[in-house]
């Protein structure tokens, strides 16, 4: 009985693990699968750890550097003692501590850390964007899914209606109301149907197997639609003003400031350099010096250098203005990119609106040329056009619907707006 009661009480546990097992997976729930299996973003958040590690040495060519030495020296000293003995080896041993502090470098140790500062915001940025960037893949993968089931449903539904259809022709046959050929013409129409209807069948492997291979999840995932399609659309302007926030821009906005910092590193090769260096033996050869340690400041001043550091502040100068030329071709590039994205989504749904409409009315047509057929108003072809029209206008209908939601989440991420998305980015 306590046996039976144990195993009670653990399928009570298990059931809602059980219950949410088949649970259909929403947009966020496949970003977040995507997330965790992006090589992508693996790889630039390495690139952050690297941007800061190079930060950490930029600071540390600032602080001071303390080591300590240790030498011992053996070798063949022949001679004569005052006792009139032969030595024949001596022994010497040093043992110190060298402290060195960097006093002034041109001003280019700051200027350096200052430029890893920027290129670890620069790569933050672009791990950002390419979050978003997987964003739209992945809400592109999910909608093209559920665009394609959708197209498939409205397919099956026709074929219903189709084989409903050769029904009720064969009946009116078999009482001499109807022809062979008006059930051979509809016939053929439901042949071309299921070729059509395989071909999209071909289109959900593919769909289905482009989301698996961005989240890893298995094929045949259930997917919920919870998004509805946007029904006001802010206007260009209001897009294109928050452009500015994107993190690819940021990032080129980043990598400018730093190369900026790399210009006043290459010309604080023309400056001098000063270093305070101190030293304390503990032990030393020479007993005769009683000093246990000692204090100098080091200047050097650069002469000729061959040329190296006239290339060196040109080369960095170069680096500056390309990346002044990316961050221009970036921000272009984002404006067009909101541009088009939002005339798109703009047409899309103006188009959809208009196919709901001519949806309604192939609807009611369908329906009116069935009821006239039965009184011998219109031939069979008025109602295969009639259904044809009416279902061809559905997918129409569904596809345009789909794919507005898909524009429309990119064009969200375009400007940065997904943020509750990018929280779990975040937290990656």
């Amino acid at each position: 009985m306590i046996c039976f009661q144990v195993f009670v009480f653990i399928l009570f546990l298990l059931i809602p693990a059980w219950a949410g097992a088949d649970q259909p997976l929403t947009l966020k729930d496949c970003f977040k699968a995507a997330l965790k299996r992006s090589e992508v973003l693996a790889t630039q958040q390495e690139l952050v750890v690297q941007a800061e590690e190079t930060y950490h040495r930029a600071w540390g060519a600032i602080l001071p550097t303390i080591n300590s030495s240790y030498t011992y020296l053996h070798q063949n000293a022949p001679g004569f003692m005052s006792s009139g003995n032969t030595s024949t080896s001596a022994g010497q041993q040093t043992l110190s501590v060298t402290a060195d502090q960097p006093l002034f470098r041109g001003f280019s140790d700051f200027a350096a850390v200052h430029e890893e500062k920027s290129f670890i915001k620069a790569q933050e940025e672009a791990r950002q964007w390419a979050g978003m960037q997987l964003y739209s893949d992945v809400a592109a993968a999910f909608y093209t899914c559920l665009a394609v089931q959708k197209d498939l449903s409205v397919l099956d539904n026709e074929l219903e209606l189709y084989q409903k259809r050769i029904k009720e022709l064969q009946e009116r046959f078999n009482i001499g109301r109807s022809r062979t050929t008006e059930v051979l013409t509809v016939q053929s129409a439901q042949a071309i149907l299921k070729a059509q209807r395989e071909q999209v069948l071909g289109q959900m492997e593919v769909a289905r197997e482009v989301l698996a291979f961005l989240t890893g999840l298995d094929q045949d995932v259930q997917l919920d639609d919870t998004d509805d399609v946007p029904v006001n659309l802010g206007t260009l302007e209001s897009y294109q003003s928050q452009v500015n926030a994107r993190p690819d821009i940021i990032a080129a906005q980043k990598n400018v400031d730093a190369f900026k910092s790399n210009v006043s590193v290459a010309r604080g090769a023309y400056l001098p350099s000063v270093d305070l260096i101190s030293d304390y033996y503990a032990e030393r050869p020479n007993q005769e010096n009683k000093a246990n340690w000692d204090v100098e400041i080091a200047v050097t001043l650069p002469i000729f250098t061959g040329g190296i550091t006239s290339s060196k502040v040109k080369t960095a100068e170069s680096l500056k203005r390309q990346s002044e030329i990316q961050l221009s071709q970036v921000e272009r590039l984002a404006l067009e990119d909101v541009r088009s994205l939002h005339h798109d989504l703009k047409a899309e749904l103006s188009q959809m609106s208009a196919l709901q409409e001519a949806f309604n009315i192939s609807e009611e047509n369908y329906k009116a040329n069935v009821k006239d057929y039965e009184y011998n108003l219109v031939t069979n072809l008025d109602v295969l056009q009639a259904l044809t029209a009416y279902q061809d206008t559905q997918r129409s209908l569904e596809k345009m619907r789909y794919q507005a939601k898909i524009d429309y989440n990119q064009l969200e991420a375009s400007v940065a707006h997904r943020v509750a998305m990018m929280e779990d980015l975040d937290g990656q």
